[in-house]
């Protein structure tokens, strides 16, 4: 019987600490970043710190499945590009295309699908589910150059930047956003690109253009019918790719600073703005945050 009861205190006790361990250990939101000089992506604290290597290939653009299981991303075999899924762990489970001209991959909200650009013949959006097969477009115009899809968080709709003139400035670039199906497409701005709606889908960020001839933007928030416009930014240098954090709180971004990419990270009022990755030795762009689930253990070397 005391047996028993010495058996029963130690479970009790180990139910009490697996509590307590489950309620405090809270998984921090995690930025993920393309390393200029390598290409490979690598995971860190929001401040830049723990960084730790995800994939070791000339990667681009990842982009987290919202249960933060999976991450799509480009990689670069030799000249051509691919659109490939990786585990949390960082291991190729899935290629979405085979290798040719394809590039910025984007998860849905719901995690069944995935749009990405493809130049192949023609630029246009493809959209595909988790498997790869196709499942809706949204076709650009005949001889506009499209890039960067992002989903609005009720996954209906698609917002790209469009450039029409093929060869023309960063700044003749606009902002398109249409049904996943391709129907309903407006133009909800000019002179912008980058298009990355808030998690709650009440606003979009995106990078401004002061002219048609600009080729350095600065980081924009407005409200997600276009209006409501405010610079976050300074434009110290050319800035890309705005990335909401989970909760909406924070937004990164890819900003060149002599001649170097670093992410910086910023309230998304353009307050608290400060450097998290770049500012020390290699560059860094294509910032994306994972959703603060736990990280599955992994033999991971520092990036």
């Amino acid at each position: 019987m005391k047996r028993l009861l010495v058996l029963g205190g130690i479970g009790a006790l180990i139910a009490v600490a697996g509590a307590t361990d489950t309620q405090s250990a809270r998984p921090p939101i995690l930025l993920t970043y393309s390393v200029e000089s390598s290409g490979r992506l690598c995971l860190a604290r929001a401040d830049g710190s723990r960084p730790l290597r995800l994939t070791p290939g000339k990667d681009r653009a990842p982009s987290w499945s919202p249960n933060g299981r999976s991450v799509v991303f480009s990689r670069q075999v030799g000249t051509e590009t691919r659109i490939l899924v990786a585990n949390a762990r960082g291991r190729v489970v899935r290629a979405l295309t085979a290798a040719g001209a394809f590039a910025d991959p984007a998860w849905s909200s719901d995690g069944r699908r995935i749009a990405y650009v493809s130049r192949e013949t023609r630029s246009r959006i493809v959209v595909v589910d988790t498997a790869g097969k196709a499942v809706g477009g949204v076709f650009a115009a005949p001889t506009a150059f499209v890039s960067r899809p992002a989903w609005a968080p009720d996954g209906r709709r698609i917002a790209f930047a469009e450039n029409p003139e093929t060869e023309g400035m960063a700044g003749t670039s606009r902002i398109v956003v249409a049904n996943a199906d391709g129907s309903g497409r407006r133009i909800l701005v000019g002179q912008a690109s980058d298009p990355a709606w808030s998690p709650n889908g009440s606003k979009i960020a995106y990078v401004a253009y002061p002219t048609r001839l600009s080729e350095t933007g600065s980081i924009v928030v407005a409200n997600a019918d276009g209006s409501g416009v405010r610079h976050i930014t300074a434009a110290v240098g050319p800035e890309s790719r705005p990335a909401w954090a989970p909760g909406g709180k924070r937004i990164a971004f890819t900003r060149l600073t002599g001649g170097k990419s670093t992410i910086v990270v910023a309230r998304a009022d353009g307050s608290g703005e400060r450097v998290a990755v770049g500012a020390r030795g290699t560059g860094a762009l294509d910032p994306a945050w994972r959703p603060p689930v736990v990280l599955p253990k992994a033999r991971r070397r520092a990036c």
